[in-house]
């Protein structure tokens, strides 16, 4: 019996000890857990803030102000300043090339004293040449530029181009200076990291970062330029007042795009600055400093630049079919190798024409003289036309000389309400143009039909034909109806089809000058 309460005493006792052992290991367990949580750790803070502060150590040496004076006269614009304290404005109505305010000039300068105004330039070639933005130099009496070093010079227009709003002038320095590495800027994505140099409201080799928000930024709202040479890189890295001229840059410290522009209620950054690719300047620098000048050629047609596939649509042609022409002038080199307006630019030279930057970047490129193999396609067909690049510059004397386009009309509307029509479909009504007319509007022809009236929240209203156009043909899908008279007009409103895509060839009335002017208009019939 003692035994045996002597085994159960030790098995008690054995059992308490294996509990306690085994609590004691669990317990040091999570306290060896807990003493082995890892410590957070600090990144390493390298590379992108770093990597800003090497490009723009790098570039800076070679980013100068400019400050200019220009004579008293030139103190008032040409064009109609926006108010920037009106911060309730359409900033869409603000003209982003207006640099009187970009500059913050004062709305009403006195006009007895000179025109200060402030930019910035990089070098680009150690002999002293700098790039920079027309609008920073044009009309200037003095132009002041300011290195890094604080030493400043008296500067020199070498050429500048209104056109990409691009200029170079050059400083004598005596030594050599040094350069800004510029890029290829048909190699930007956007979203890629951009840093902005200038000197902003005078403060100099301020650097900005940001990224590339898009590409192909064309016509600018509320800019009254045609932007046809000007293909812009949207950023929002700040741009103020004084970074015009500047660079943007690469994470590879290249230049790829000279800032240009803004779009912003205040005349301040707000997010939407605007450079001209490099790949731009660097044709334009060429040409200025071998030259002094910019020329580029043309054979003497117009297009629209906002032309859409449905525009392709309607001429029965498909989505991406190249670039209609609006216009031919006459006697120009287009007219002599035979285009007519509605041919379809698909290629020149073997080069796909897709769209009118494409088509304008091969011809204006092109040495005066060259003849051009020009594939259009008409009525369904192909075919090849020579065509020889002229100057560009001789083209648009021409056109200025000739009133620009169709005819000119006088200031009072034709009252004839006489042989009148209406299209339910459109939205319009239309009547006969007489000879009367035709005196009256300054037409060389009576053909067409004048839109007499246009409903309100019609498709015609939509696409933008007004009272005072004129039809001239109907383009539908393989249908090319010339539109001499209401007859022919009435047989081509018969033939539209709910859901068709149809082109109109019209003319349009310039509200400033009286002018008319050839056009497509597309609508689709409801």
């Amino acid at each position: 019996m003692t035994k045996k309460r002597l085994l159960y005493l030790t098995l008690i006792v054995a059992t308490l000890t294996i509990g306690v052992v085994i609590g004691t290991i669990v317990s040091g367990g999570v306290k060896a857990g807990e003493q082995k949580a890892q410590a957070l750790v600090i990144p390493d803070p390298v590379s992108l803030s770093n990597a800003f502060s090497q490009i723009a150590a790098n570039l800076d040496p070679a980013v100068v102000n400019i400050s200019t004076e220009a004579a008293p006269e030139s103190a008032t614009p040409a064009r109609k300043r926006a108010n920037p304290n009106n911060r309730n404005q359409d900033p869409r109505q603000l003209d982003p090339f207006d640099f009187f305010n970009f500059f913050g000039a004062p709305d009403q300068p006195n006009p007895n004293e000179k025109v200060r105004s402030l930019g910035t330039g990089f070098v680009v070639d150690k002999a002293g040449f700098i790039l920079t933005n027309h609008h920073v130099v044009d009309k200037a009496t003095k132009i002041t530029v300011r290195l890094d070093d604080k030493s400043e010079y008296i500067a020199k227009v070498n050429g500048s181009d209104d056109k990409t709003d691009l200029a170079v002038i050059k400083i004598d320095v005596g030594r050599e200076l040094p350069v800004a590495k510029l890029g290829n800027s048909d190699s930007v994505k956007v979203g890629d990291w951009v840093l902005a140099i200038g000197s902003p409201f005078s403060l100099d080799h301020t650097v900005t970062a940001g990224i590339i928000s898009a590409k192909g930024r064309t016509q600018l709202p509320g800019s009254d330029r045609d932007g046809q040479f000007q293909s812009f890189i949207q950023t929002d890295a700040a741009i103020n007042p004084g970074n015009s001229g500047g660079p943007l840059v690469n994470m590879m410290g290249e230049v790829i795009g000279i800032n240009t522009a803004i779009i912003s209620e205040t005349r301040s950054s707000a997010g939407l600055g605007f450079a001209l690719p490099s790949n731009t300047a660097v044709k334009v620098y060429n040409q200025l400093v071998q030259t002094g000048k910019v020329t580029r050629g043309g054979i003497g047609i117009s297009y629209n630049a906002s032309q859409t596939t449905k525009d392709c649509l309607a001429m029965g042609l498909k989505a991406e079919c190249g670039v209609i022409v609006q216009t031919v002038q006459p006697g120009g080199s287009a007219a002599k190798a035979g285009l007519r307006e509605d041919d379809v630019i698909t290629d020149i030279d073997g080069i796909r024409t897709p769209n009118g930057s494409a088509l304008l970047d091969v011809v204006a490129n092109s040495p005066i003289g060259k003849t051009l193999r020009v594939k259009v396609s008409r009525d369904g067909k192909d075919m090849t036309l020579p065509v020889v690049v002229v100057d560009r510059s001789e083209i648009d004397s021409e056109r200025a000389a000739n009133g620009g386009g169709g005819g000119g009309g006088g200031r009072d509307n034709p009252s004839e309400r006489a042989d009148e029509a209406s299209a339910a479909k459109l939205g319009i009504r239309v009547q006969a143009i007489t000879p009367d007319m035709a005196r009256q509007l300054r037409l060389t022809s009576p053909d067409g039909v004048y839109v007499s009236s246009v409903d309100q929240d019609s498709v015609a209203e939509d696409a933008g034909i007004q009272r005072g156009t004129i039809i001239t043909r109907v383009l539908a899908g393989t249908q090319r109806i010339d539109i001499h008279n209401m007859e022919d007009f009435r047989r081509a409103e018969r033939s539209l089809k709910s859901g068709m895509d149809v082109a109109f060839r019209v003319m349009t009335q310039n509200p400033n000058t009286n002018e008319y002017r050839s056009g497509l208009v597309t609508v689709t019939i409801p």
